[in-house]
């Protein structure tokens, strides 16, 4: 006797997704651009804010290094006025000089970054991870707060993006939010 099939079987072979070293490889070599618009958007910021600045103290000549656990690099940044600057780093790297480190999801750093986040909350909720000089990372939040900075500040764009920002922002945590809960 014959068996009737309903559905004909097929088996695909299992795709397997890019390494996260490939990513890295492709964000890191992608790294000077990047590296260009934050460091000129933080020294703008600094010429317009310079008092956010004054408010780090010794901390402006320290490094910190900021690692977003969802991507495949970290940024170092030392906070230095008009002289300041953000790296690309592979986020497996040496941090060397890094005072102190803030790690989590890039979501939750960008909201932490422009005052839309508790960054208390984060902290006790373990959503970021701060190692090193807790005092630096005090300062650079204090500052960040009073700056009252918007995403579109962060980025280097003018404040009437900020709404549009947000807005793919939201759609995007809304977006990931499942996988959050996962």
């Amino acid at each position: 006797m014959s068996r009737l099939r309903l559905f004909p079987m097929r088996v695909a072979p299992v795709r397997r997704p890019p390494t996260t070293r490939s990513w890295t490889d492709v964000f890191y070599g992608a790294r000077r651009p990047v590296e260009l618009l934050l460091t000129a958007s933080l020294r703008s910021i600094a010429r317009r804010q310079p008092d956010a600045f004054d408010r780090l103290g010794p901390v402006r000549h320290a490094t910190i290094r900021i690692s977003p656990v969802d991507l495949p690099v970290a940024f170092e940044m030392r906070p230095d006025g008009e002289t300041g600057s953000i790296r690309v780093v592979r986020p497996t790297d040496d941090p060397g000089d890094a005072s102190a480190r803030i790690s989590g999801p890039l979501l939750t750093l960008l909201a932490l970054f422009d005052g839309r986040g508790d960054a208390d909350g984060a902290f006790f909720q373990r959503c970021i991870d701060v190692d090193g000089d807790t005092a630096a990372i005090l300062a650079l939040h204090n500052a960040l707060e009073a700056s009252e900075l918007t995403m579109a500040d962060i980025l280097g764009l003018p404040r009437q993006f900020d709404p549009p920002l947000q807005t793919v922002l939201s759609i995007v945590r809304r977006w990931r939010e499942p996988e959050v809960r996962a």
